[in-house]
């Protein structure tokens, strides 16, 4: 079946739903006011030819989604058919089972996390040259990323709301000889904490290198 005419079968179909919600709730209020006992409180009839449509709507549209629940079933099948021959046009991978899908969504995680960690880096670097290079980004599907700086230490990413549900933004550097960790809010920051470990590194060659007098 081509696609415009499926495309144009699904609105019939989606048209159908309103009529039948429709039809089902005329129904029940013409029954239920016609009907309405003249033995009960007539300032019912009104509520009760109410409750009534809700009930007619309900029957109507149940007994029609069972009808063509079939039909429905097709069209999704075809759309998901649809969308993995145009994929696959475009060379992409289409997965064949829910652990390929699995696999692909995490990798797409871990690129977007990195990639939220730079954009988000102006936060803490205005230079804009070097914590905004996502390739040098590591993300992993937490949302979390890091970043290596040199051999015992790195910059941690993370990302958390606060009770408001405002994203925010969190930078922490990690020394391996120092297990604190300690949160960056300011490049400048990072170059005054490995400083000392810097030169700590060139104290420890110097004295492991053979002396030459």
């Amino acid at each position: 079946m081509r696609a415009s005419v499926r495309r144009s079968i699904q609105a019939l179909l989606d048209g159908a739903d309103m009529v039948t919600m429709l039809a089902g709730a005329v129904s029940g209020a013409v029954a239920g006011y016609t009907y309405y006992p003249a033995t009960l409180d007539a300032a019912l009839r009104l509520p009760a030819a109410g409750a009534v449509a809700l009930g007619g709507t309900l029957v109507f549209t149940t007994v029609v989604d069972a009808a063509l629940a079939p039909l429905r079933r097709r069209f999704a099948q075809a759309d998901i058919a649809e969308m993995r021959d145009a994929a696959g046009a475009r060379g992409a991978v289409v997965p064949s089972n829910l652990s390929e899908a699995l696999d692909q969504v995490g990798a797409a995680a871990e690129g977007d996390a990195a990639h939220r960690a730079a954009q988000a880096a102006y936060r803490i670097d205005l230079s804009n040259v070097l914590l905004s290079n996502a390739a040098r980004w590591r993300g992993y599907s937490t949302g979390e990323a890091t970043y290596y700086l040199a051999p015992g230490a790195v910059l941690h990413y993370s990302r958390e709301e606060d009770e408001r549900g405002i994203p925010g933004h969190q930078y922490t550097l990690l020394i391996a000889d120092d297990p604190t960790p300690v949160p960056i809010t300011n490049v400048q920051q990072i170059f005054e904490d490995l400083t000392p470990c810097a030169r700590k590194t060139t104290e420890a060659a110097d004295e492991m290198a053979p002396s030459t007098v």
